[in-house]
């Protein structure tokens, strides 16, 4: 028979025990989906998010859905990220498009040639740390959306064309951080920060 005390001493551990880069991905994905579902208002939401990339224990982790509907499932714990594999986006006289849920792979490359695409990571869902962009541009147009809380770096350029060099505020500590790459020919590779729309 077990001894309630030593149970209740080894959940105290574990509570109090480090989260991993893949705890905090997994609550981040759970956040996103309550307020998909109209659980949780913007502004909770992207708080909680915010709280749920620089938690460093479980319990941390535990306290942001343990008003949600889903939060007697107990995630996973620990282990390595598992990305969503990697993507390339073509515009060739076209268009291209990523809005809304999606899941964000560690490697995405977007391309566009007489074409526009947009890329907007507001609702995504990050399956890893950190993300590679490799947006190139020739005689085209594409647009990168980050939202508030994702650090962003900067390695691009543009030949008679342009190619966002900065971007507008600071991310959150602990959040994903998005890599930007590439270049553009004749052409633009916008890259911007945007708040999140409520939703109707």
């Amino acid at each position: 028979m077990s001894n309630p005390a030593h149970s209740d001493a080894r959940k105290a551990r574990d509570d109090f025990s480090r989260a991993s880069d893949t705890d905090r991905i997994q609550i981040a994905q759970l956040l996103a989906y309550a307020a998909e579902q109209g659980r949780l208002q913007l502004t909770d939401y992207e708080d909680r998010l915010t709280k749920a990339y620089a938690a460093t224990t479980y319990q941390e982790l535990d306290r942001l859905r343990a008003d949600l509907p889903d939060a007697a499932l107990i995630p996973r714990r620990g282990g390595e990220c598992n990305p969503a594999p990697s993507t390339l986006l073509l515009a060739l006289l076209t268009g291209f498009e990523r809005r809304g849920r999606w899941n964000v792979p560690n490697k995405l490359t977007t391309f566009a040639l007489w074409g526009n695409g947009v890329v907007d990571l507001r609702y995504a869902d990050f399956t890893s740390t950190e993300v590679e962009i490799h947006a190139y541009s020739i005689m085209g147009m594409q647009t990168i959306v980050l939202p508030p809380e994702i650090n962003v770096e900067i390695r691009g350029r543009g030949v008679m064309g342009g190619f966002d060099r900065e971007v507008a505020g600071e991310g959150s500590r602990g959040a994903p951080t998005v890599k930007i790459r590439g270049f553009s020919f004749w052409g633009d590779v916008g890259i911007k920060r945007k708040t999140r729309n409520p939703r109707k």
